[in-house]
């Protein structure tokens, strides 16, 4: 008699958990939804007195927003992107607009060429309307990367021609996004002549060629010699160009997708050295390029602050009910 209790009880409360369940579905699809409308209003301001109008109705629905990761994931993204179209910082008349920057670039390129220190770099095709995905703010310039910086695929990994001295290399799996992880470096052999074109200089930036292509992070360290091979580019920006801005964008295009359509390959996609050269980004002025990424910075760390918060608030939750449960047991 017993068992027969046991059992319809235990069938009612899997129907409620069925039940539950659906409801906490339906709950996250409607969620999902309400953070996309409101962040992509942000997305769509045209002026920063249009996103400060639009940012007051978030903030209204602040704490329903962000109660869970996948919200706080999105702002970020959001924050991204209203970044890299200069909509989250001020812009200022003042500033020395990107066209002299560009001219400068190129007046030290066309200086190291005659020097012959490094080789004339192919001509690219001028940037078409469509590959200019908004309008940009007064003293912008949408550039190449090429334009800007000096990328180059790393060392290739041939352990028959590999015959001199063994040194650290990174490789894909090491970079990670924000991040270079060196619990796990393997060793690669050098000749001396290889060593200043594949070794890494605070400020360089990696991305990753193959396996997660288009992930990037950049390497700080000046003391630790480090070299990179061929899963890897590194790009070197010139003219002051705020590294920072290069890797904002990359991750930007990244989390939206943009990306995908400069890779190649049906199954293992790769970010190709002619396609990198060919990535377009919008280049603010230089004072306002450190005004991004300052601003950038301070907004990441409080979106990390309220994932600490939230994980905090869910383990107290998860502690609570099992209190509760061994209570009533």
């Amino acid at each position: 008699a017993e068992q027969s209790r046991i059992v319809t009880r235990v069938e009612e409360l899997m129907r409620l958990c069925d039940a539950l369940e659906a409801k906490g579905k339906l709950d996250a699809t409607q969620h999902a939804q309400l953070v996309s409308t409101l962040l992509g209003t942000l997305t769509a301001s045209a002026t920063p007195e249009e996103l400060a109008e639009n940012w007051q109705r978030v903030a209204q629905h602040f704490d329903l927003l962000l109660d869970r990761p996948q919200a706080i994931d999105a702002l970020e993204q959001t924050l991204l992107q209203l970044a890299v179209r200069g909509l989250l910082v001020p812009q200022d008349p003042t500033d020395e607009p990107a066209s002299v920057l560009l001219q400068k670039i190129r007046a030290e390129k066309d200086r190291l060429i005659t020097e012959g220190k490094i080789k004339r770099d192919k001509p690219l095709p001028p940037i078409a309307d469509e590959e200019k995905p908004f309008e940009l703010p007064v003293g912008w310039e949408w550039v190449r990367l090429m334009d800007i910086a000096d990328s180059r695929l790393g060392k290739m990994l041939d352990k028959a021609k590999n015959t001199g001295k063994r040194y650290p290399y990174l490789r894909n799996t090491n970079v990670q996004w924000h991040h270079i992880d060196l619990d796990d470096i393997k060793e690669i052999s050098l000749e001396a002549n290889e060593l200043a074109e594949f070794r890494l200089l605070p400020g360089d930036l990696l991305i990753c060629e193959g396996g997660y292509p288009g992930r990037c992070a950049i390497w700080r360290d000046p003391d630790r010699e480090m070299y990179f091979q061929k899963a890897l580019h590194r790009v070197r920006p010139q003219g002051g160009v705020a590294v920072e801005l290069i890797a904002i964008t990359l991750e930007s295009d990244s989390r939206a997708g943009n990306l995908d359509k400069h890779f190649t390959g049906a199954t293992i996609k790769h970010f190709v050295g002619q396609a990198l050269d060919r990535y377009v980004l919008a280049l603010p002025p230089l004072a306002e390029q450190s005004r991004i990424v300052t601003r950038v910075t301070a907004l990441r760390r409080l979106c990390g602050d309220l994932r600490q918060r939230l994980a905090e608030r869910l383990f107290m939750q998860a502690r609570l009910a099992e209190a509760l449960v061994a209570e009533v047991a």
